[in-house]
């Protein structure tokens, strides 16, 4: 007969599955097909809406007549400004810009409307034809009114003010930071550089466009909301706030949400319509987005222009950086408005006590600017890293070697930057080498830069960044007037086949969390992956939370998952505990003792005494059984808040071959290293840091919304001629990753889903720029197309005669 073994001792690296590339958990039912997104909701009765929308960039509303559209049959409700007006408060706003007035945002135009694209009128119909049919019978007068859509333009004295109620200029607000004297450091430098730099405006393209279906149960005063949001529980309150009703008479579910990018932040003006017409007929109204409606009503996003100036001493030590930069909002505020992050990592991962940001927040008559992936983050890198190689070649140095020069060193982390970012850990120069290593920088510089036998030259290119990921704290965004919180919150429970619940409010938008969620839980309960499902995406049964953004969830939720699951353990383990004692002549057992293995609770030394999980969850949730001590159930929610943002970093690094002539390039290597801490799943991270360097390599290449400055109009407003980028445009893409826990997070966990976006731009340009150095090229405007490099050769040319 063979001894019985003792169980093996529960040690950390087995508790969690922390590193390892499990399958996702999201993958079954959407590549089955089986996703239920916002447009799978089919309730009965459902009614569909369209929305009339002004066609001029600035333009007051003279009348509207609907006569002829209301006899047509199918139609069954309109909506102008003043029926919004009378029952509706103006879109509430999540995160203010900081000392800025208000500007009344309805749903439907009032008087004015101040961009192409803005709803004037809404019609609901038995189906999405005959309520846009109807829209062609609907006689609109419309006054054009003098518009600016150049960011800079609209600060000039003559621009036309475009709320001359609420502002006597095109200026929202300036908000300026900084630290130390850089106008004392810059008159001191040994040399300085500087440039104004064009950050083109881009949207993001979710394969799901943004929906809605608004239902009103007129006897329960309930309004339930699927919607394809990021945030449902912030959702929830604005339509309370907006709708003038209770925030507890509203449930919003986000069950699959295909993609969001930071553009399905907070409510939007088709969402409070679909609510109204709902609740005024007491029917379901739903509302889909086509790809037309996205470019001129989705929130865009990046478009900027940087003033930036770095001094330096001759031995190419940064002394001091200042950047004044003109972010454009826009026509309105929207949930999320102006990126503020240009202003955090303004001086990137370099060691500068002296500087000074401003971001000056400018009214359009654009489509409002909103959060995209990155947020404010590409936007800075470009002039930061630009200069940089500018600054290297005017001293006669090395990129590289100027780079590590100043780059912060891991033994001056934390470290409080001039924008009083604190950047809690890292090795950003092990980066950087190993980014060069991994494209034979060294050998690139020995070779030369050509010509080949094509006429071709060949350049490299570095940029380094860091990324704040997640929120400082509560109190720091409550400074700033944001509308919600830096905490994340998850609810356990229970079920009797001895599995776990997980309930979470963060929307499913394709970040993995649910596996990500599962992962965790799984390790510290010591039960299977397989036992833990995660419902996502529903106020009604989720604790409140903050959202799918900011690449906080991880950063946030861990501590919540791992406080739930700890406390959800020991209850589990107390009535193990008091159940195998009960009777036993072996004596009573210590909770300590005890183990979860395989579904089972088991002693440690003496694995006869063993529990089914599913016996003990029953116990609990009957409450027959239980120690005298323990109250009935098994459940927990938990909340947690990370003391401070942690940051992600590392470099990229660019080889292209250029020719001179055309200005046509080929990016033949891009690599790029990235510390995102503790990886928790790693084929996770992989997926993001690549979907994001797509993204990125979009806005860098080819991506630009441009508008018609004499029309005010949107020209490229399709599919057919915005030049998004296909898997046959992006360049071969290498990753290498190097792994340092942050301080300031549970197990260590940095952000990962934005970071690709922001180093393609600015590493892109300073290898077509080292490659075309002998002409003195320097780029300065994104998208970098062959057009603009061609350009850039021939300005060169012609400056130097």
């Amino acid at each position: 007969m063979t001894a019985l073994q003792p169980a093996p001792a529960r040690t950390e690296a087995t508790a969690l599955p922390i590193g390892i590339s499990v399958p996702r958990k999201e993958d079954e039912r959407l590549l089955r097909g089986d996703g239920r997104f916002t447009d799978d909701v089919q309730p009965a009765h459902l009614l569909e809406m369209a929305v009339a929308r002004c066609p001029y960039p600035h333009a007051r509303i003279v009348s509207i007549d609907t006569s002829a559209a209301e006899q047509v049959d199918g139609v069954r409700q309109i909506l102008v400004g003043a029926d919004v007006l009378a029952r509706t408060e103006p879109l509430t706003v999540l995160r203010p810009v900081p000392g800025a007035p208000k500007l009344p945002y309805y749903a439907l135009a009032q008087e004015v409307a101040a961009h192409e694209g803005q709803p004037v009128v809404s019609v609901v119909a038995t189906s999405r034809h005959i309520a846009e049919d109807a829209i062609e019978l609907i006689e609109i007068s419309y006054e054009p009114l003098p518009h600016v859509t150049d960011t800079l333009a609209a600060l000039e004295p003559d621009a036309p003010v475009i709320h001359p109620g609420e502002l006597a200029s095109n200026l929202l607000v300036a908000n300026p930071e900084g630290a130390g004297d850089p106008v004392v450091r810059l008159a001191e430098a040994d040399v300085v550089v500087t440039d104004r730099f064009h950050v083109n405006r881009v949207t993001g393209l979710p394969m799901e466009p943004r929906a809605v279906v608004a239902q009103w149960r007129p006897g329960a005063r309930e309004l339930t909301v699927h919607s394809s949001t990021q945030v449902p529980h912030l959702m929830r309150k604005q339509l309370a706030e907006v709708l003038r009703i209770d925030e507890s008479s509203i449930r919003v579910s986000a069950s699959d949400v295909g993609g969001g990018f930071g553009l399905k932040l907070g409510i939007y003006p088709e969402d409070v319509l679909a609510a109204l017409h709902a609740m005024t007929l007491r029917r379901p109204v739903k509302w889909v987005e086509d790809r037309m409606e996205h470019f001129r009503a989705t929130t865009h996003a990046r478009e900027a222009v940087h003033d930036f100036t770095i001094g330096a001493t001759a031995d190419g030590r940064i002394t001091a950086m200042t950047n004044t930069y003109a972010t454009d909002l826009g026509a309105w505020n929207s949930g999320f408005g102006s990126a503020q992050l240009s202003s955090v990592v303004f001086t990137g991962p370099y060691r500068v006590t002296d500087g000074y940001v401003e971001r000056r927040v400018t009214v359009t008559n654009k489509t409002p600017i909103g959060a995209y992936r990155g947020y404010g983050q590409p936007e800075v890198n470009f002039p930061i890293e630009r200069l940089v190689d500018r600054l290297a070649r005017r001293l006669g140095m090395d990129p590289l070697e100027l780079r590590e020069r100043n780059m912060l060193r891991s033994d001056e982390l934390p470290w409080k930057a001039v924008s009083g970012a604190v950047y809690d850990s890292g090795d950003y120069v092990r980066c950087l080498h190993m980014a060069a290593e991994a494209v034979d920088y060294a050998g690139l510089r020995r070779a030369g830069r050509g010509p080949r036998p094509d006429g071709r030259l060949v350049g490299v290119g570095l940029s380094s960044f860091v990324e704040r990921t997640g929120y400082a704290s509560a109190r720091f965004l409550a400074r700033r007037g944001s509308q919600f919180g830096a905490h994340e919150s998850v609810t356990l429970r229970a079920n009797r086949s001895g599995g776990v619940d997980l309930y979470t409010g963060v929307s499913s938008i394709g970040q993995s969390s649910e596996t990500a969620f599962a992962q965790v839980v799984c390790g510290v309960l010591g039960i299977g992956y397989p036992a833990v499902r995660v419902h996502a995406g529903d106020t009604l049964g989720s604790p409140l939370n903050t959202g799918a953004f900011a690449s906080r969830t991880m950063i946030a939720a861990a501590g919540a998952l791992r406080d739930a699951s700890l406390a959800f353990r020991e209850k589990t383990l107390r009535i193990a505990a008091f159940r195998l004692s009960d009777g036993g002549s072996a004596g009573p057992v210590d909770p300590a003792d005890l183990d979860v293995v395989d579904g089972e609770v088991v002693h440690r030394t003496d694995p006869r005494r063993r529990l089914r999980l599913s016996e003990v969850f029953s116990i609990a949730i009957l409450g027959q059984g239980l120690p005298p001590e323990e109250e009935p159930g098994l459940e927990v929610t938990a909340h947690f808040e990370p003391p401070d943002a942690a940051y992600s970093f590392g470099t990229a690094a660019a080889v292209v071959a250029v020719d001179p002539d055309t200005g046509d390039y080929d990016i033949e290597r891009f690599v790029m290293v990235h510390d995102a801490g503790t990886a928790v799943n790693p084929k996770i991270v992989e997926g993001q840091v690549r979907g994001g360097l797509v993204q990125g390599f979009g806005a860098a290449l080819g991506e630009e919304l441009r508008y018609d400055p004499d029309s005010g109009q949107l020209v490229n407003g399709s599919m057919m001629d915005y030049f998004a980028p296909t898997a046959a445009d992006v360049p071969p893409i290498e990753l290498l990753h190097t792994e340092v826990p942050s301080p300031v997070t549970t197990f260590g966990v940095r952000g990962v889903g934005e970071v690709g976006t922001i180093p393609p731009g600015a590493a892109v340009a300073n290898a077509i720029c080292d490659a075309l150095a002998d002409l003195g090229v320097e780029l300065t405007r994104l998208p970098l197309t062959p057009e603009s490099v061609w350009q850039a050769i021939r300005n060169a040319r012609t400056a130097r005669g």
